[in-house]
């Protein structure tokens, strides 16, 4: 039995498209095609970005709350209620690991999928690279008036001299060659494909995003292996590099008191000066410390450290951060000595330097709330407290006297008092020199006035990689910004009249087209000069639009 042909149906234009079904096949194909898909998404770029943005709410997060491997006494006071928001949302701080954001099994597992990711994406993106600036070449084009720029002009030379001319000149502008024919040139038609700013823009490109996988390395491995603390100093004091000797720290993850290099270093004598005069009247104009150092090896020298000049020893270096006046204050009640130091004051936003004495050793305790300020006379030797002054030319003592419980079992700013135990008994004012009572038997005596000096100690053992990676960002940027991909064609051919050789220049850039424009006039006028072109270069209508036939030849 026949059918009549006019019976067929008509084919579809866009026919629909049968799929296999890739369903995995059992229990370990499921598992195979589970673990195909998480690589897949784990391999995108977007992924290890959504990933940088959750480890920038976990250490946000650290910001807010106290961390127990830097502040524990901070941390077992949010847990026991008398700081903090209180102890129901401290245990779901607690129970959340939040506490310890960094060492949580959280953030270590987000790290290492960020790892996974950035490596994933980058390696790829690397090797495919290096094989298109290694092996690949610049792709042919059949069609020359489909692309942006098109010139033609004659010349009386043959297709043959007019590669060679070329290829000069285009190598000399550091294009990348090939011969687009397959075969080799003829003197009646030659091809030759030029480009130029793949090597410049993808690899900066590319060291762009490498050098966020070195600074990421770089910090990560900084907080796990390094070291911050600061101690203040008081002149003819010292400290050693132990753990135990610093105000505050911040180790490492990694850190430990066997890291410490054990050098001890003195503050000889401090210095510094003022503006007293003109617009920048009581501005410092000069502060840094002499400094005897002496190294766990025995070795001892002297140096000095500046604001912006610090001191490198063993691999700890040392900055000045800031410095304050040292009164020495001594206490007796009735006749007994209970205190008697140099305290570090703090500068305020008034004319005052600020500290504290705490006395625990009379009964009830003895507590100072002191102001110091450093010239407190003015010419007719009148105490005057608002001078401002900045230089000790008259220093004097401002203290309100307490008594009662100092509450040292709780942690407390050292430069200030916890008032909740402790009732007011007076207010002293002493001179530097001089010795005032109060009515109950309290004695403060100011004999002596030196300066301290705030030190920072640390150790950064990966400055190197984060200056590296920050050197890659900067080297990456500029030709990620300012480069820009272009294709340069030319071919030459024999004019159809017999009368020399027909030259066609077309040309295409990828990014910044404005500027290729300049570029591309300048190559097209040097290019008739070295082939003496005997007619003016005259420009053909031209596409933006390419053929598929070009669209096919011109992937990378």
């Amino acid at each position: 039995m026949s059918r009549r042909l006019d019976s067929f149906d008509p084919p579809q234009a866009n026919p629909p498209v049968r799929r296999q079904s890739r369903r995995p096949q059992g229990p370990w194909g499921f598992v195979r095609a589970s673990i195909a898909m998480a690589w897949r998404w784990l391999t995108r770029m977007r992924t290890a970005l959504y990933i940088l943005g959750v480890l920038g709410l976990l250490t946000l997060l650290a910001t807010v709350v106290p961390q127990e491997p830097n502040v524990a006494g901070t941390v077992a006071s949010w847990r026991a209620g008398t700081e903090g928001p209180g102890t129901t949302v401290s245990a779901l701080i607690d129970a959340l690991g939040a506490y310890d954001v960094y060492g949580s099994p959280a953030f270590l597992a987000l790290l290492l999928l960020l790892f996974l990711s950035l490596t994933a994406c980058l390696i790829p993106r690397i090797r495919a690279w290096w094989k298109l600036t290694t092996r690949g070449r610049p792709p042919a084009s059949r069609d020359l008036h489909v692309h942006p720029h098109v010139v033609t002009f004659h010349t009386d030379l043959d297709a043959v001299e007019v590669e060679a001319a070329t290829r000069r000149l285009m190598r000399g502008r550091r294009f990348r060659l090939r011969a687009s024919a397959a075969d080799e040139p003829s003197p009646s038609r030659t091809d030759v494909a030029g480009e130029r700013g793949i090597v410049s823009r993808e690899g900066g490109s590319l060291a762009f995003h490498v050098s966020f996988y070195v600074l990421l390395v770089a910090v990560i491995m900084g907080q796990l292996l390094g070291f911050t603390g600061q101690v203040g100093v008081v002149e003819g004091s010292g400290f050693s590099d132990a753990g135990i000797a610093y105000w505050n720290t911040t180790p490492g993850r990694w850190w430990d008191d066997g890291d410490h290099r054990g050098f001890t270093l003195t503050l000889d004598e401090f210095h510094v000066d003022w503006h007293r005069e003109g617009p920048n009247a009581r501005q410092p104009k000069l502060f840094e410390s002499e400094v005897t150092v002496t190294t766990a090896d025995g070795d001892t020298f002297s140096d000095t450290i500046g604001g912006n000049d610090p001191l490198i020893v063993d691999g700890m270096k040392i900055h000045q951060l800031e410095w304050g006046y040292a009164p020495r204050i001594v206490v007796e009640v009735d006749g007994q000595v209970v205190h008697d130091a140099y305290l570090t004051s703090s500068q305020t936003d008034g004319p005052f330097f600020r500290t504290a004495v705490k006395a625990p050793g009379a009964d009830p305790d003895v507590g100072l709330d002191v102001q110091l300020y450093p010239t407190a006379v003015d010419p007719d030797g009148n105490i005057v407290t608002d001078l401002g002054y900045p230089w000790a030319d008259a220093p004097l003592l401002v203290m309100d006297v307490y008594r009662g419980d100092l509450r040292l079992d709780r942690v407390q700013n050292v430069n200030r008092l916890d008032l909740t135990g402790l009732q007011g008994a007076g207010g002293l004012l002493v001179p530097l020199g001089q010795s005032v009572s109060t009515p109950d038997g309290v004695t403060v005596s100011f004999p002596e006035l030196r300066y301290w000096a705030g030190f920072q100690v640390s150790h950064r053992p990966t400055t190197p990689w984060l200056l590296l990676g920050a050197a890659m960002m900067l080297v990456g940027l500029v030709p990620a910004l300012y480069a820009y991909r272009r294709r340069v064609w030319v071919r030459a051919e024999a004019d159809e009249s017999g009368a020399g050789t027909l030259v066609t220049v077309a040309g295409r850039a990828f990014q910044r087209p404005e500027a290729f424009v300049d570029e591309f006039d300048d190559l097209v006028e040097r290019l008739r000069t070295a082939l003496a072109a005997t007619a003016p270069a005259a420009p053909s209508e031209t596409t933006d639009d390419l053929t598929p036939d070009d669209l096919s030849e011109e992937r990378v």
